[in-house]
């Protein structure tokens, strides 16, 4: 599966974040895919330490990767929903979330 974004609407970044959370291609960069999953674990980190570990905060530091951090926390933080529409928007993709996707079990009730 391959996605086709309109990426003259998207920064580097929020293009790799809507790839990372519909799924990675084995074309991918595998730097990118570490990258987004290092800061999914990083967040869980400080937020089950509450507060005792600042991994986000070196993640976003300078020379480091503060553009991926600051659009992550913003999607985790109370209006992910909001960004999340406003990427899928200028992307040009179909909301997921919003198809009835059918599964095996249904195909098997059905037939």
């Amino acid at each position: 599966m391959s996605f086709k974004f309109r990426i003259d609407e998207l920064s580097p970044a929020e293009a790799s974040f809507l790839k990372w959370q519909y799924g990675f291609d084995d074309d991918d960069e595998p730097f990118a895919r570490a990258l987004w999953q290092a800061i999914g674990r990083a967040w869980d980190a400080d937020a089950a330490s509450g507060g005792g570990t600042r991994h986000l905060e070196r993640l976003g530091s300078s020379g480091a990767y503060p553009e991926e951090v600051a659009l992550y926390v913003s999607f985790r933080r109370e209006d992910g929903d909001g960004i999340w529409n406003d990427l899928i928007r200028r992307a040009g993709l179909a909301e997921r979330r919003m198809a009835r996707v059918e599964t095996a079990l249904d195909r098997r009730r059905r037939a």
